[in-house]
């Protein structure tokens, strides 16, 4: 039973209670051997016995380490990064470790407040997908000493790994898909907040264009969430009204394009087909179910965590990861 004061229990109460010096309990707490069976057993019964808990932020003075980590995101509102949360939460879980889970609302200051917090509260390491326009701003944390994976972004720094989908080979498979079904007028929906070196899918969206002998400039920009969907997808209809292929930057603006597309009253895939990108579960359940490129979160999220506890470490002479990507073909295209 706990000790009758109001104090917590430490270390040296359990200590006192099996006769071993501190050190030997915390040498059985922290599974680091050099004693024998019988004692581990004396030990984990009295931790048991008087309700110890170790102070993980003492034990982190000692070993440098807390067994936390902190995943950042742009947003909470796009279901997307959620399902990596959920992935990241049980592989850290897996490996003892607690998650933070952070959002930087896509913007720079809000990102180092976040960063500088984390920093205070000692996280052994961090999983970030970057605001835009942010990667330099994320070298001083690395240059103090922060190990990071970064998603989806290159940063080049021995403290810093980076993990991404391989999102120029997802908008190839969404341009194929939609040229073999016989669309000849394709278009594109992107992200206003992707920066030049981060737009893989138009990269991948000119390229797989250019391997059917076409070239297209219907692209149109928007924040990445539904209503942007619907807006671009109205500018496109305007602009361009004999489409009949778009694909999205992800599923939550392919949703909204569809809607626009059912305002105007055009069939999809009949008129207009569509393609998105994520797979994130709501694609599966709106009418009509939508195609989209699949990206695997939970993997992705077990992989993040697993180069990260290796930085961690002091494995910095790791290569970064590219993760397949397939398309996951339903109803809209």
């Amino acid at each position: 039973m706990p000790t009758t004061d109001d104090r917590a229990t430490t270390l040296h109460d359990v200590a006192a209670r099996v006769g071993v010096s501190p050190r030997t309990v915390s040498r059985v707490v922290n599974d680091e051997g050099g004693f024998s069976e019988a004692t581990r057993a004396r030990v984990l019964d009295a931790v048991a016995e008087l309700d110890y808990h170790p102070n993980v932020l003492a034990r982190g003075l000692i070993t440098r380490r807390t067994s936390t980590i902190a995943l950042i995101t742009p947003v909470i509102s796009d279901p997307f990064f959620p399902e990596v949360a959920e992935g990241v939460q049980l592989a850290a879980r897996d490996h003892g470790f607690t998650m933070f889970f952070a959002t930087s609302d896509d913007d720079l200051g809000r990102q180092a407040s976040v960063l500088n917090s984390l920093e205070s509260h000692a996280v052994d390491g961090i999983i970030i997908f970057p605001a835009r326009e942010s990667t330099d701003s994320l070298l001083p944390f690395a240059e103090r000493g922060f190990r990071m994976v970064v998603i989806d972004a290159d940063i080049d720094h021995a403290n810093v790994c980076t993990v991404s989908s391989d999102l120029r080979r997802g908008a190839h498979l969404a341009v194929d898909h939609l040229v073999a079904r016989g669309c000849r007028d394709i278009a594109m929906i992107a992200n206003e907040r992707s920066s030049p070196t981060r737009r893989h899918r138009e990269t991948g969206f000119h390229g797989a264009l250019a391997e059917h002998g076409r070239t297209s400039d219907r692209i149109v920009r928007g924040r990445a969430n539904e209503t942007e969907g619907r807006s671009g997808m109205r500018r496109l209809l305007e602009q361009y009204p004999t489409i009949d292929g778009v694909f999205a930057y992800n599923d939550l603006m392919a949703i909204g394009a569809m809607q626009e597309i059912r305002r105007t009253g055009r069939v999809v895939p009949d008129d207009i087909a569509v393609v998105g990108c994520d797979d994130i579960h709501m694609s599966q359940v709106v009418s009509p179910a939508l195609t989209t490129i699949h990206i695997d979160r939970e993997a992705l999220g077990r992989e993040a965590v697993r180069r990260l506890l290796e930085l961690c470490d002091g494995n910095t002479e790791q290569h970064d990861v590219l993760l397949p990507v397939t398309l996951s073909i339903r109803d809209s295209a």
